[in-house]
């Protein structure tokens, strides 16, 4: 891709695996240094090694002093931010009955409050470079699925957050958009974290590809690129805005 993020600093959540590690790479192939997050040093490792642009900060999303501690660190590296993307994210499947407090803990706390205490620390280095931040959703926030409902509820919460600081946050020049990725590959479909059975996500993985005009799982760079899109120039008249990178699904 073009130099479109050549001189410009990016922050990704959740960045070393995935939908995060993908779209480092991206930003980082168009020229940005890119600092990504997450609680695995080792999985960090490697995604960094992708390019030589994109250095790590351990760190739990859902921890307000790690957030702290990552805004922080992208502050006494560069002293500005010009792109965040908020992609750290846990999903459980879990029925209403099952659904307990400490389910809707872990959940909340990272998709949601880690989500807003990061963007509220970075504001000030955004502020000053007009920066652009993309908030990672789902399709499920708007097409929930039977058993997952604490998990679409807090990426409804994304997507409320995305439209209310488009219009908090424009008068600053700061853009303001989400992504709603569908079903990807990714390592968030795996069975201990889903706190599901290998035979049950089978059987889910088969019932959500039943759903998909495309007839297949999209890839993570295939969202990447979109976030990309977002963070750049290009979508320099976009904000508030969810662009559904899903295949077609729909409910």
């Amino acid at each position: 891709m073009s130099k479109s993020f050549e001189n410009r600093v990016a922050l990704v959540t959740g960045g070393s695996t995935g939908i995060g590690a993908a779209a480092a790479l991206e930003l980082a192939e168009g020229g940005a240094s890119v600092i990504i997050t997450g609680r695995t040093e080792a999985t960090l490792r490697a995604s960094a090694k992708r390019h030589a642009r994109i250095d790590y900060v351990v760190a739990d999303v859902a921890n307000s002093s790690d957030a702290a501690r990552t805004v922080d660190a992208v502050r006494a590296r560069f002293d500005r931010l010009d792109v965040l993307v908020n992609n750290a994210g846990i999903a459980e499947i879990a029925a209403l009955a099952e659904a307990n407090a400490e389910h809707v803990r872990r959940i909340w706390e990272t998709n949601v409050e880690g989500l807003i205490e990061t963007t509220r620390l970075a504001l000030p280095l955004l502020k000053n470079a007009k920066g652009t931040i993309v908030n990672v959703a789902s399709t499920v926030a708007d097409r929930p699925f039977a058993n997952m409902s604490v998990y679409s509820a807090s990426k409804a919460a994304v997507l409320a957050l995305t439209r209310a600081w488009a219009k908090e946050l424009a008068p600053l020049g700061i853009r303001v958009n989400a992504v709603s990725p569908g079903p990807i590959e990714t390592p968030i479909f795996d069975p201990g974290k889903l706190r599901v059975s290998p035979a049950e996500l089978e059987s889910i993985g088969n019932a959500v590809l039943g759903l998909v005009p495309l007839e297949r799982f999209g890839k993570p760079a295939e969202v990447a690129s979109v976030i990309a899109f977002l963070a750049s120039s290009a979508a320099s008249y976009v904000t508030g805005a969810e662009y559904t990178v899903g295949g077609g699904i729909e409910a």
